[in-house]
């Protein structure tokens, strides 16, 4: 009579130091993100502004209209740690104070963009064959004009308001953003995973709002970080030509524009609010060169 086998040993399991665990691109990409140098600096010294222009004011026994006219335009001191400017009013505060205005200018207008740029471009993307080739036929038209004057027009037709500014910036910052959404979702839309969910029957809405984008957000968070800067510098132009934040008001372009005005008489007008504008541009370009890198699917893993 045939005896039974006997069942084969199971493998040995491995200790518990020697089992590698998967990571996330998230996760990869933050480890990434830590280990560049310029990148780390780059947020911190935007937190530590961004915590300055909107916390500072609060501290500071001046307002940002508090004149004294007596005291003048004076160059920096202990009353004044940035000095005054002509109608003696704390340039100090008035930078934080036109911080705020310039990075509220940055973060809204660039969410106008981000909004209408993304469903623009998904949709585009996703349809493509006739809907894709009019609404990119639009965004060429568009392309072709040029944003300055449209958005000049817009401040001189309908008045000078913030909340104004903060669309008509953002109303022509979405036409890259559309572009590059679109190059993402005609590469996405074609992968396996996205045939499985069509197959099992999702809706178009589903698909492109919760299986397409959610895999475009790479490039979607490094344009924005990088759209930031091109803002505020267009605000700051817009300011610069006097169509932008109204006195009493002041934004770093503002401040920029009057410091300009006496720069030989009062220096210090001019060398802390661009040094302070200056420094915030190039710590959002490095932090968006650094999520560049480190969402880069294709960076070696250490």
């Amino acid at each position: 009579m045939a005896t039974l086998a006997a069942p084969a040993a199971s493998p040995p399991t491995p200790p518990a130091d020697q089992i590698e665990h998967g990571s996330s691109l998230w996760h990869d990409a933050w480890l990434r993100l830590r280990k560049n140098r310029v990148a780390v600096f780059g947020a911190v010294t935007l937190v530590i502004v961004a915590v300055a222009c909107f916390l500072g004011p609060l501290f500071s026994p001046y307002g940002y209209e508090d004149q004294n006219l007596d005291l003048g335009a004076s160059s920096p001191s202990l009353q004044h740690p940035l000095g005054t400017d002509t109608l003696g009013r704390d340039l100090l505060v008035r930078l934080l104070y036109g911080g705020r205005v310039s990075l509220g200018v940055g973060l809204a207008a660039t969410f106008v963009a981000l909004t209408i740029g993304v469903v623009y471009g998904a949709v585009a993307g996703y349809f493509g064959n006739k809907t894709d080739a009019v609404m990119m036929r639009i965004v060429d038209i568009m392309y072709s004009l040029p944003f300055t004057i449209f958005v000049i027009l817009l401040m001189v037709f309908f008045g000078r308001n913030i909340i104004l500014l903060f669309v008509a910036i953002g109303a022509v910052e979405w036409l890259t953003m559309a572009r590059i959404v679109r190059g993402q979702v005609m590469a996405v839309k074609r992968m396996e995973f996205i045939e499985a969910a069509r197959a099992l029957g999702f809706g178009k809405r589903r698909l492109i709002f919760r299986h397409i984008l959610p895999n475009v957000l790479g490039p979607i968070i490094v344009y924005t970080t990088l759209t930031i800067p091109g803002v505020m510098l267009l605000e700051a132009f817009l300011s610069f030509l006097g169509l932008g934040v109204q006195p009493p008001m002041s934004s770093w372009g503002v401040l920029i524009k009057d410091g300009a005005e006496k720069m030989e008489e009062f220096p210090w007008l001019l060398v802390f609010p661009g040094t302070v504008f200056s420094l915030t541009l190039f710590s959002l370009n490095f932090l968006g060169d650094g999520l560049r890198d480190a969402l880069d699917v294709r960076s070696s893993k250490d």
